[in-house]
């Protein structure tokens, strides 16, 4: 098989993403592929690191094969159904943030004036445009539906609370997540403590030494639209998302799920913008593996490799 000359040498951590283009007349590794997975996944690979990318794409069938899961992986996520408010919590949420404003419009006028047009109605709106995201995070972080109603009902009461202090230094809703978010994780380590579970979870350090390698490599059977149409598949899907570890599974959610943006996100999570693309390969990666090995066509399956060598 033709060699590639590529201008990426052994990939190399730098502090800022997973590899670094340097001098070299070797071809790109499958290592180095695999930690640039993310920027070519998420359209923004450097143009200097495309064409040998794309290249390796073309002689390393393995790969081409796992960029193509990752992609599926990611769609499966979003086709799958979006959480709908029940009618009765909409309603509740909004009497209860009534309830809770009467009488406030004079003693916590700084409230009033962040409220975008300084009344009840302005906030109203604005926490109810994003009510479903709330929700969703919430269900999908903690996988049960009064869990997220309890999330959902704690955060806009939140807000309502600390609508004086917040300053505008981030876009309103990275605040309003941030503050779901947090809800939501503290609420499943509450859980888990009621439930004596183990609260052991994965303590690595957020960085790509180690990163989890394919190992069931193979072409799905069906598409995402069509799995996640089906409630027996959809329930393995669900299942696939919970079984993360919390840290993995909240950047997923975040960034995959809810479509916010790298920087977005970890401003959510106060970690930094690398630690999010760390967390989130590892995501990805670990539930194509789940995933694949559920609805992965075995006459498609090809042998796994170390991803360490390059094409040959």
């Amino acid at each position: 098989m033709r060699r590639v000359r590529s201008t990426l040498g052994r990939a190399e951590l730098d502090g800022r993403s997973a590899y670094r283009v340097s001098p070299g007349d070797e071809p790109m590794k499958c290592e180095e592929l695999l930690a640039a997975l993310n920027e070519y996944v998420d359209g923004e690979l450097e143009l200097s690191i495309c064409a040998p990318f794309q290249n390796h794409l073309q002689d390393c069938n393995p790969c081409q094969i796992v960029v193509d899961n990752i992609r599926q992986t990611i769609k499966l996520y979003k086709a799958e159904r979006q959480y709908v408010l029940p009618a009765a919590l909409h309603e509740r949420l909004s009497r209860a943030l009534r309830e809770q404003w009467k009488g406030k419009e004079d003693a916590d006028r700084p409230l009033v004036e962040h409220a975008k047009a300084g009344d009840f109605t302005a906030l109203e709106a604005l926490l109810l445009k994003y009510e479903r995201q709330v929700y969703g995070i919430g269900r999908r972080i903690l996988q049960q539906h009064q869990d997220a109603e309890e999330i959902t009902q704690q955060t806009f009461l939140s807000v309502l609370e600390h609508m004086g202090e917040f300053r505008e230094e981030a876009q309103f809703r990275t605040w309003l997540l941030r503050i779901a978010t947090n809800h939501a994780l503290s609420l499943l380590r509450k859980r888990r403590l009621r439930a004596a579970v183990s609260l052991d979870h994965d303590d690595s350090p957020d960085s790509y030494e180690g990163i989890p390698h394919p190992e069931f490599i193979a072409a799905w059977e069906e598409m995402p639209d069509e799995i996640a149409s089906r409630r027996e598949t959809r329930q393995h899907v669900d299942d696939a998302l919970a079984a993360l570890d919390e840290k993995y599974r909240t950047v997923f959610v975040l960034r995959d799920i809810e479509d916010c943006s790298t920087r977005e996100t970890a401003e959510i999570l106060g970690i930094s913008v690398e630690a999010v693309k760390v967390r989130l390969l590892r995501a990805r990666l670990m539930l194509r593996e789940r995933l694949t090995r559920l609805f992965g066509d075995e006459a498609t399956q090809v042998a796994p490799h170390r991803h360490e060598a390059g094409v040959s």
